[in-house]
């Protein structure tokens, strides 16, 4: 009853004018940012968060909640319209949803996408309103050992996530890590990797590095491929939206919602996975698997509900253990840091006030959610003919500033512009970036856990083994790291024993 009470007062807060208009405001850039292709609703959270320091702590969680929902449906719209899929979850939305374009079907694909979308984002938003809190009180039993174990199962998952390519991801991921540990040590105070630079000692923000693999990275990837983003004609004529064609495709929704929860849980996996999984588990079980790919409903239906299902989900792990589940939750971890708010299981304790204010917001953001993508869709077109060099230019500013913003320190913006470079160089070559991000976050966190486990257990390793808990996280994260190596180490063995003596 107490759970039902808080949350009834975070509706209530949620509520007000000004934080309505916040939910709303953010609602409305998620779903523009994720709808222009080179920006993105990861972009846009990276370039919003320096200026969400003018606001309150659950005001800025709730700005950054509406860009992050509203964000990963807008991706849809240009995948639909257009063939370009504005985020990398909106992928599969090009293979059924273009297609049903091309037939003069655009207003029903849209339909189906955006409410598909809030469904699996209503879902998601009450699976994390109603078990977030039970999960909290488990994770209340945790001490240091614990924190440290999940999150290297957080860092693990990252590569367990990315099977095509884990090797690169591992590398990527390290790399991460390296740069988290620039600046001063926090058991000895000692600066390293400094290299002698002043600015160095204070080490490198990752914030700054978001901002510049996201946003700087994408934008001179726009630039540097010229892609054309005016939409395409279509072939036909445009077909009136029936509420049959949503009842037809009730089971592909609620299977992709299902899937996408599960995955959103996940530390390291995001909405990708999450989509390109339920395509093809839609496909292996649908009556039509022959003709996915042509314009088939529920191949357009599945994904989008598991991509924004994952919304809710992925911000379990990120309130009740601090461990953000996807790149854009490490941007929400990031300003709950800036503002002095560690989340965790205490959290639920200290101010559950925020934490039901931030349950409210996720679900009255789903439900707005349908309203404003199909509002974002129809002046679609007229944004796109905006010239590809302002957009950028625009980008560009925000972004300077943004980073300057940080610590008022033109360090940063030189730091930024440097990320900037090798995030585009990294698209160009293919090395995922995202794992490079996670690892400047989570590699200082499970330095300090592991420096002050040990400290505690007066020096002796074995604790984060012999306590049930860490012990029984690092086995998983043991099985996840040999099932993600196993295929390819074992590959390499292969080719090696093949080559002549």
């Amino acid at each position: 009853m107490a759970a039902l009470d808080l949350l009834l007062g975070g509706f209530a807060a949620a509520f007000q004018l000004a934080t309505f208009a916040t939910i709303v405001i953010g609602l409305l850039v998620g779903v523009v940012a994720g709808a222009l292709p080179g920006i993105s609703f990861v972009n846009a959270m990276a370039m919003a968060l320096p200026f969400t320091y003018v606001m309150e702590p659950t005001q800025s969680m709730l700005f950054l909640g509406g860009i992050y929902v509203g964000g990963v449906f807008g991706g849809s719209i240009s995948a639909i319209i257009i063939n370009v899929p504005g985020t990398p979850a909106s992928l599969p939305a090009t293979w059924d949803g273009y297609q049903m374009t091309k037939r003069g079907e655009v207003k029903r694909a849209l339909t189906i996408a955006v409410t598909a979308s809030a469904f699996g984002g209503l879902v998601s938003a009450l699976v994390l309103t109603f078990f977030s809190a039970p999960f909290a009180s488990f994770a209340l039993k945790f001490s240091q050992p614990e924190f440290f174990a999940a999150t290297v199962l957080g860092l693990v998952s990252v590569i367990a996530i990315a099977k095509d390519q884990p090797i690169v991801t591992v590398v990527s991921l390290l790399a991460g890590i390296a740069i988290g540990t620039v600046g001063v040590d926090p058991l000895f105070g000692q600066a390293r990797f400094s290299f002698g630079f002043s600015e160095m000692e204070s080490g490198i923000r990752f914030v700054v590095v978001m901002i510049g693999l996201f946003a700087i990275g994408e934008v001179v990837d726009l630039i540097a491929t010229n892609r054309d983003l005016r939409p395409k004609k279509t072939e036909g004529k445009e077909k009136a939206v029936r509420f049959a064609d949503i009842y037809g495709v009730k089971g592909a929704i609620l299977r992709g919602t299902g899937l996408g929860c599960m995955i959103g849980m996940i530390p390291g996996a995001g909405a990708t996975p999450g989509a390109v999984i339920a395509y093809g588990i839609e496909k292996q079980i649908s009556k039509r698997k022959d003709a996915f790919g042509t314009g088939v409903e529920e191949g357009l239906a599945a994904p989008e509900a598991a991509k924004n299902a994952t919304t809710g989900a992925a911000m379990v792990p990120l309130l009740t253990l601090g461990i953000p589940g996807s790149a854009a939750t490490a941007i929400m971890l990031a300003a709950m840091m800036l503002h002095g708010v560690n989340p965790g299981p205490l959290l639920f304790i200290m101010d559950p006030s925020m934490v039901y204010t931030i349950f409210a917001a996720m679900i009255i953001a789903n439900v707005l959610m349908i309203g404003a993508g199909i509002g974002v869709a129809q002046i679609f077109s007229t944004l796109m003919k905006t010239p590809p060099a302002i957009l950028a230019a625009f980008i560009i500013v925000l972004s300077i500033v943004g980073a300057f913003g940080v610590r008022n320190n033109i360090f940063d913006v030189y730091v930024c512009l440097a990320f900037g470079v090798l995030g585009w160089g990294m698209k160009r070559i293919g090395f995922p970036s995202a794992p490079m991000v996670l690892g400047v976050i989570l590699g200082p966190l499970a330095e300090r856990y592991f420096l002050t486990s040990l400290v505690n257990a007066k020096q002796d390793w074995t604790v984060f083994f012999t306590r049930p808990i860490s012990g029984t996280i690092l086995f998983l994260a043991l099985i996840f790291a040999v099932w993600s190596l196993w295929a390819p180490i074992s590959n390499l063995i292969r080719r090696m024993r093949r080559r002549p003596a």
